[in-house]
């Protein structure tokens, strides 16, 4: 076990009392995109055995890491088999993935190499308290490693390492009875299996979900979310025995949420704009929940009509179901799930919030611009554009210009590609955005 040096933050009564994590749409709903009237397609939707779909899935061994407040450390939590697996998941499972603040990584002894990976920000860890990863079932006897940021250099640092035979991961156990309806095509084997998970509905509220998670389907497809053709859309219900409800303390130690997936806003970590944040209650009955469908790709609809969203690289993205924003909240959300960053300033630090040493940030749409020659988006702006591109130059045009990051540490180094995107509070992904979204699916597809 490697143990690293605290960050910054005071832990006062269990309580981390830093402000250095957010995870919110743009700071001021008057300023992003209200929702016309809706109607809905001709989206064919069917009902699907959800036993069928996981004899159709892939089992694969689940392992959480769990993260120490008192003493900055890392150890196993969690190993199962579960049936959640895609033909995807697996493809991909054997690709490095040069993105993401944290990776975990199976090799045996033939020097075989599974990974998977999430991408938070430096804070994450204080939030969810666990990490989890993904892979086929080993045969053999494996190593894991744990691979974390350092929250203040921001190196990729070793942080833990465990040997495991396979008879050291135990069944996941009885899941959950749900009900699941596919919308629009079948999945098929070259596809990313894309869940829409219900959270905070109670049972008379079940079609309400169904209509909401179709609307998701809808707006998705209307918007040509990129890579969306690629996609096979699930929608999967259980009933909770609570709402979301408004945002406030519950106490400590940290209740677990009665609800499906067990999803509330972090009152846990006392920073602000916690109102628009939700995260799991506990990381197990989360990831637990979402194993009873074989998925790549996991969105919640919450019975909410608030104005908050969360979205991490390839962890967690939830959004309300019933918000007036809902299609820039959605499209926002799953922006920052494919690894892109806030391009508005203000509003507190973001989410994917980087370590403070970090040289260069890994999301595609944020540079610090330490080499402007090489800007990593040259590919999409007019070789007549100056880098770093002054703010008076275009409205229209892409550069790289100062701002975005929202009110991330440093300050005032941070560029972006343009003014206009639902990174921020457009309407529409500008191309660096749609390129960099397409550029992970194709990569989770491991075509």
């Amino acid at each position: 076990m490697i143990t690293f040096a605290r960050a910054y933050g005071a832990l006062v009564s269990g309580l981390v009392l830093s402000s250095s994590v957010y995870a919110n749409p743009y700071p001021d709903p008057r300023q992003v995109p209200v929702d016309g009237p809706y109607r809905p397609s001709a989206l064919r939707v069917r009902t699907v055995a959800p036993s069928q779909l996981r004899e159709a899935g892939h089992e694969v061994v689940r392992i959480s890491v769990a993260w120490s407040a008192e003493n900055e450390t890392y150890t196993i939590a969690e190993k199962v088999i579960e049936r959640s697996g895609t033909p995807a998941a697996l493809r991909r499972s054997l690709l490095h993935d040069r993105f993401g603040s944290f990776r975990g990584q199976l090799k045996d002894a033939t020097g075989q190499i599974w990974e998977d990976s999430i991408g938070t920000g430096t804070n994450y860890r204080k939030l969810v308290r666990e990490f989890t990863f993904r892979f086929p079932v080993p045969t053999h006897d494996v190593q894991f490693s744990f691979f974390a940021e350092n929250p203040t250099t921001g190196n990729e640092e070793l942080a833990l390492v465990k040997n495991f035979s396979p008879g050291d991961f135990t069944d996941v156990g009885v899941l959950p009875e749900v009900e699941v309806k596919e919308i629009g095509a079948r999945a098929t084997a070259d596809q990313i299996a894309f869940n829409l998970y219900a959270d905070g509905y109670a049972e008379n509220r079940k079609e309400a979900f169904f209509a909401s998670a179709q609307k998701t389907v809808d707006v998705l497809r209307s918007s040509q979310f990129p890579g969306v053709d690629q996609m096979a859309f699930r929608a999967v219900f259980a009933p909770s025995e609570v709402k979301l409800g408004a945002a406030k303390d519950l106490g400590q130690p940290i209740p677990e949420r009665n609800s499906f997936l067990g999803l509330y806003f972090p009152y846990w970590n006392n920073f602000g704009r916690w109102y628009n944040v939700v995260y799991p209650t506990r990381e197990s009955k989360f990831r637990k929940h979402l194993a009873t469908v074989p998925y790549d790709y996991a969105l919640a609809l919450l019975d909410d009509k608030a104005y908050w969203g969360v979205g991490n690289y390839r962890e967690l993205t939830a959004i309300p179901a019933n918000a007036s924003q809902f299609t820039y909240l959605l499209t926002h959300e799953l922006g920052h799930y494919f690894g892109l960053n806030e391009e508005y300033e203000g509003g507190g630090p973001t989410e994917l919030e980087f370590a403070p040493g970090v040289e260069e940030p890994w999301s595609q749409n944020i540079t610090f611009l330490n080499d402007p020659q090489n800007l990593k988006w040259k590919q999409h702006v007019d070789s007549e554009t100056p880098i770093p591109t002054p703010n008076n130059f275009s409205s229209t045009k892409l550069g790289a210009y100062l701002g975005g990051y929202a009110d991330s540490l440093p300050l005032h180094k941070s560029h972006k590609p343009g003014k206009s995107c639902t990174m921020s509070s457009g309407r529409k992904f500008c191309s660096v955005c749609q390129a960099a979204i397409l550029d992970r699916v194709r990569h989770d597809l491991a075509q």
